[in-house]
């Protein structure tokens, strides 16, 4: 009996086995990227907000996020979504050096699904804004949902976290529609 097929056998089971152990790394659960949350700025030269907003207002305060475990699967952290809406509002107009509009957010959770094709997230997100004066101008829960599809990644995890950007993106957009129609010191 020849070693030969022993030698082929253990070198099969060695690339087997670590084949699964690339996969298993590959499958796991990565945080939120600020990238893929951050709004888009608003084309044309009127962007709806009021002038008082315009380079007044700045990101202080973010609470309630969680870190993701890369063993379980993609949470949003306080961090990264205030990166997100940071970037959000800079392209908007709205963050200055002045921070005469402060906004605060209360991450209250997401709704998650533990398995399927299309994968809907929805987030939850109480935001604040205040005036020079710490007099509220804007209160405000946000609910906004956002499917990722099967045609989004083919891998359950990187939809999930494709869902969990997607749904802070469209709170963020939510907000800031919001925030056209507010009337500073009205």
């Amino acid at each position: 009996m020849t070693t030969r097929p022993r030698n082929s056998m253990s070198r099969n089971l060695r690339v087997t086995c670590s084949t699964l152990l690339l996969a298993l790394l590959a499958a796991c659960a990565q945080p939120a990227d600020p990238t893929r949350m951050t709004v888009a700025p608003v084309t044309g030269t009127d962007s709806g907000y009021p002038p008082q907003f315009t380079r007044a207002g700045c990101v202080r305060n973010v609470t309630g996020g969680e870190e993701t475990n890369p063993l379980w699967v993609s949470k949003l952290g306080d961090a990264d979504f205030s990166k997100a809406l940071s970037g959000s509002m800079t392209a908007a107009g709205l963050i200055g050096d002045l921070c005469a509009f402060p906004v605060d957010v209360n991450l209250l959770g997401q709704s998650q699904p533990a398995i399927g094709f299309d994968l809907t997230v929805t987030a939850h997100a109480n935001y604040k804004v205040y005036d020079k004066n710490a007099q509220p101008v804007l209160l405000e829960t946000i609910t906004a949902p956002y499917t990722a599809g099967f045609s989004e990644s083919p891998i359950a995890v990187i939809r999930l976290q494709r869902a969990n950007e997607g749904a802070v993106r469209e709170s963020i957009s939510q907000f800031l529609r919001k925030l056209r129609g507010v009337k500073p010191g009205a």
